[in-house]
This record gives C-alpha cells, sequence and structure tokens, in this order.
C-alpha cells in the first residue's frame, strides 16, 4: 500500500507566517486605490477636530484607518459594526488596510453614527477628485429615492390615539402573564425553566410598556400637508411610514442626483418622509453648490437638466427648478397613458381648446363646454366646465373622453373639465406637458432609467444595502453618505489606473 506524506492542513491547523501586509494590496485593485487615496490625495483633516488628547488621554486609531476599514467593508457588503470588526481580524486585505490595527466594533460604530457632517465634507471631496478624472459632464442629471427599511420597530408606529391603545394591549398582556406564573405557581408546575422564560418575557413587556409610556409623555405630535395627524414612531421618530414596492417599512428614503456621463452621484440625503417630491428645491440646492465646490464648470449657453419621475411632479418644483436656471423635466400622473397608441389614449384638458372671449372650451368633436362654477378639488381651487348631454350622448369619440361605463343614450352628465388655478394656461405644468408629447422631450426622458437606477441597482445589490443599520436622520445620512461615495470611488477605479499606468 503507497504511503503519504501526513499533514494537518485537512483538520483546520494554522501557520506561522511572514506577511508583507503592503504586498497585499495589489496595484490595480480597488483597495490599491483606496489606500493611495484616503488621507494622502483626499483631505481628511476635518476629522482630527473630534479628538482631544494631543496632552493628555489614550492614543486613538487613525481616522484614516477607519475609513478605509469602512470603504471596504461597505464595497464587499459588510455594513453591521460588528462585521466590520471581524473582517479587520479575519481579512487579510481589510487588515492591510487597517494597517494592523484591529478596532473594537464599539469604535468603528460610534465613528460613524457620530460624524455625519464630516461625511458630507469627505463625500463632496470625493466628488471633487471624480471631476478631476472627467467623470462629470455637469449637464443632464436624474434624481429618484431608494425606500430602505432602518434600524425602527413598524409595529410601534402610530398616532397618539394609536399608540395609546396599544400600550393598553401591552399592560394586558403583562397582568394576563403574570396571573398565569401564579397559578402556575399555586399548582406546582413551575420548575427551573418556566421561571426562566416567565422573567425572560415579563422584562420584554416592561420594556416596551415603559418605552411607550415614556414617548408618549413626551411626545409632539406631527402635523401633515391638510393639518391631519401624521404617525410617529416610538423607536426613531425621525424615521417614516414608507410604502415600498408592495408592503409598508419603517425607515427612510435615500435620496441622489446622479450625473448621466458616468452616473456619478452628485448630491445624497436620506429623509425621514413618505414622499420625496418636497425636497426636489433642496437636492437642486445641494447639486449646484457640489457641483460648484467639486470645481465642475458650467458650460454656455447650455441649461442644465434635471430628470425626475411622477412622484416629484408638482407646480412648486417646476418653479424652483426654473428659479434656479433648472429645466425640470418631470412626468406628469398621465404621462404613461399619453404614449399609447391614439385609440387606446383617452382625451385630457390639452386636447380642449380655450375661447377666451367667450369664456368656454371646445371638444376635439367641435362642441362647447360652458362655464359653470368654481370648485375645490384636492385643496385646489379651480373653474368647472361643462359640456351638453345631448352633445355627450351623440358623440362619435365618447369612448375617448368620457369615463362613464354607461351606453351614451343613458348618460346623465356631460363631460366635465375642471381647470385648477395653478393648471391654467401658460402655467409650468401645462408648459411640461406639451413638451411632453414631442418626441424630443419623450427622448430626453427616456434617459433618466439609465442614469440613476444602475446607482441604486450597485448599491442595493452589489453593495447589497438593504436596511439602514442606525437611528436618527443625522446618523442615517451619515451611513447614506457613505454608501454613495462607495459608490463614487469605485467609478474612479478604471480613470486612476489610466492615471498611474495600472490599465
Amino acid at each position: 500500500m503507497a504511503r503519504y506524506k501526513h499533514s494537518e492542513a485537512g483538520s483546520g491547523q494554522g501557520l506561522f507566517l511572514t506577511v508583507n501586509l503592503k504586498e497585499q494590496l495589489l496595484p490595480g485593485t480597488f483597495e490599491y486605490m483606496l489606500n493611495d487615496l484616503i488621507g494622502k490625495r483626499i483631505d481628511i483633516s476635518m476629522f482630527d477636530r473630534n479628538y482631544k488628547n494631543d496632552q493628555t488621554g489614550a492614543k486613538a486609531i487613525p481616522p484614516r484607518v477607519l475609513i478605509k476599514l469602512i470603504i471596504y467593508g461597505y464595497l464587499k457588503g459588510v455594513k453591521s459594526s460588528r462585521g466590520l470588526d471581524e473582517l479587520s481580524r479575519n481579512n487579510i486585505t481589510a487588515k492591510a488596510l487597517a494597517e494592523d490595527m484591529e478596532p473594537h466594533w464599539t469604535t468603528i460604530a460610534d465613528f460613524i453614527s457620530s460624524n455625519g457632517e464630516h461625511f458630507k465634507e469627505i463625500f463632496v471631496k470625493v466628488l471633487a477628485y471624480c471631476a478631476e478624472l472627467g467623470l462629470i459632464g455637469g449637464q443632464e442629471f436624474a434624481i429618484d429615492g431608494l425606500r430602505l427599511p432602518s434600524n425602527a420597530s413598524l409595529e410601534l408606529t402610530g398616532r397618539a390615539e394609536e399608540l395609546e391603545k396599544k400600550l393598553k394591549v401591552y399592560r394586558r398582556m403583562a397582568e394576563k402573564h403574570v396571573a398565569k406564573h401564579r397559578r402556575q405557581d399555586e399548582q406546582g408546575k413551575a420548575d427551573k425553566e418556566t421561571e426562566r422564560h416567565y422573567q425572560e418575557r415579563q422584562k420584554k413587556l416592561n420594556r416596551q410598556i415603559e418605552k411607550i409610556s415614556d414617548f408618549l409623555e413626551s411626545m409632539e405630535k406631527k402635523e401633515g400637508k391638510r393639518g391631519q395627524e401624521k404617525r410617529s414612531n416610538v423607536t426613531d421618530n425621525e424615521s417614516a411610514l414608507i410604502y415600498s414596492s408592495k408592503e409598508y417599512i419603517q425607515g427612510y428614503i435615500g435620496l441622489a442626483v446622479s450625473d448621466k456621463k458616468e452616473q456619478i452621484i452628485i448630491s445624497a440625503q436620506a429623509v425621514g418622509d413618505a414622499y420625496e417630491g418636497p425636497h426636489f428645491p433642496q437636492m437642486l440646492d445641494s447639486t449646484l453648490a457640489n457641483l460648484k465646490e467639486a470645481g465642475v464648470k458650467k458650460k454656455k449657453k447650455t441649461k442644465m437638466i434635471m430628470l425626475a419621475d411622477k412622484n416629484y411632479f408638482s407646480e412648486e418644483n417646476l418653479k424652483a427648478g426654473k428659479e434656479r436656471g433648472v429645466e425640470a423635466v418631470i412626468a406628469d400622473l398621465e404621462y404613461k397613458k399619453r404614449l399609447e397608441t391614439n385609440e387606446n389614449r383617452k382625451y385630457e384638458a390639452d386636447d380642449f381648446k380655450y375661447n377666451k372671449k367667450g369664456d368656454y372650451y371646445k371638444c376635439p368633436n367641435g362642441k362647447k363646454l360652458t362655464y359653470k362654477k368654481i370648485n375645490t378639488v384636492s385643496g385646489h381651487k379651480g373653474r368647472v366646465y361643462k359640456a351638453s348631454v345631448k352633445d355627450c350622448r351623440a358623440c362619435p369619440l365618447g369612448s375617448k373622453c368620457l369615463k362613464s361605463k354607461r351606453e351614451p343614450n343613458k348618460l346623465i352628465n356631460g363631460r366635465g373639465l375642471f381647470i385648477s388655478e395653478r393648471n391654467g394656461s401658460g402655467n409650468l405644468i401645462r408648459l411640461l406637458r406639451k413638451k411632453l408629447n414631442t418626441q424630443k422631450y419623450q427622448d430626453l426622458y427616456a434617459y433618466r432609467i439609465q442614469i440613476i437606477e444602475p446607482v441604486f441597482s450597485n448599491i442595493a445589490c452589489c453593495k447589497r444595502l438593504d436596511r439602514f443599520s442606525l437611528r436618527g436622520r443625522e446618523k442615517v445620512n451619515g451611513q447614506w453618505q457613505l454608501y454613495c461615495m462607495v459608490h463614487n470611488l469605485g467609478k474612479c477605479l478604471k480613470g486612476y489606473n489610466l492615471r498611474n499606468g495600472y490599465a
């Protein structure tokens, strides 16, 4: 029988090796670029303001080590502080980036949660490096939001009245639990395992009761757009109840503005709101400020264009774009329907011609819609015009005009037209709708998905950001800025390698 050499490797025997950590970072790789940029070409001296141990106190782990470790971990889909701690101990590349330091997970967690403002600064510095490599076009952009749950309990969400009911439910549960344990004790059925389970369960119930009670005592009711009370959250009151895909989540919307040329994220912000539309002006300001700070010059005789979906469609957002010299191209609620064939498309307000002298509208069939009254719909005042029932009953275009499913000869009312004050002739909404009916603007808007969706696919799928691990808008915003920074640095790799001869 043949004899073979014995090895302990198969049984998990470790090896003592001499390792040169610098040699683990190979030119041409992301980690090599990261090690070269952070703290050398990209200034991170703003983090030094956090430390006051120049005379007394223990030596601190350098911010460059923590930033490199966090960015590399996020790149690999590791977002928890404990996971980053483990990465610095067991992954040789992470160990090289961390310069053989092994920061404790509490140090990493504290660094991420307490440096939101500094992450904004370093985000812009990375943006400036992207501009230096020629990755930013600076002309066409797209904005959208990624809806993600956060470290907040969906169960503990509600208005004041709803939270009061939940508190009563928890108190009843606690009382029943105590009564049940007493019965078991009297009957001699309580053993060590039953006692342990009782203590754990009661402790959990008491903690929930205390948490809700404390929150209700200091709770300030949130007011919605129309004066109604918005839902609050006990665990993170800066988060929001958001509808995402097919379910409701308690979390934040990660907003991003992406440049057309290389999908570089120009502006990023996490908001605790159910709707991203009202944040459009703020994101415009941030985009313009970041471009200026990054040294991206506006091209002469060209207008910046911002593409957005129907969630941002409003007269206010169109005005915000106009005031800032940005052409906002935003799809309205009926945009997709208007792209259908003429046979399927229903008539809308722009298909009716207004006669200013007679104050009436003419329908596509040439019949009059006369002024009836002023009405208010969804909080917006406007003028109501109506066609006669007789004209609508005999109209050959009824199937494309009337919403009623009745037979034409059984119609009770003629076609109505509501012209809102904010949607009247000459308003920005109507002007944009006319533009979107042209092939030029339809082709322009078609680029929106190509500009912004790959960004979210990269962050959510490739970087595996499926939820925010922090609480509080400022902390979550810092984490979102970090992930957007990782995306931008990934886009820099090709240009960095070409510039340094590693390609």
